[in-house]
């Protein structure tokens, strides 16, 4: 790479890819290992009327393990796409759970969480050459 200009894509990307990673893996880390997901059934109680409890135990085991493994491999790199497709669809489904829970509900960090998720998806992948599958990829 040329000047120091010819590193704002790459660490622009790496950056976004890292924080909504860190983000994903640590709400994750909380939701599993420190409040346990039995807690997090409370998040689920409003929506009984709509769904079995069955249900409501398997979206919340989904979300939880996305954004653990989702978070994890953004922070490495690895398959960045499917990382942020799974993210994306954990952010629909607490949307949209949130959204027959309660009409308005405060939406203050899914959309910081949405913005970056989007944006690295919009955003040329090959500019986030600043990850483990792509450096891979290149040596082959």
């Amino acid at each position: 790479m040329g000047g120091t200009g010819s590193w704002n894509r790459p660490i622009g990307m790496l950056g976004l890819r890292l924080v909504i990673g860190l983000l994903s893996a640590q709400i994750a880390m909380h939701k599993i290992f420190l409040d346990g997901l039995e807690s997090q059934m409370r998040w689920f109680q409003d929506l009984a009327v709509y769904f079995p409890d069955w249900f409501l135990r398997a979206t919340n085991i989904y979300c939880a393990v996305v954004e653990l493994v989702a978070g994890v491999m953004l922070i490495l790199g690895l398959k960045r796409d499917w990382a942020l497709y799974a993210i994306l669809s954990v952010l629909v489904i607490v949307t949209f759970g949130h959204g027959m829970e309660r009409a308005v509900w405060d939406i203050q960090q899914m959309v910081a969480r949405l913005a970056m998720v989007v944006t690295l998806l919009l955003l040329p992948a090959d500019w986030d050459v600043l990850r483990l599958d792509w450096l891979m990829r290149k040596k082959s």
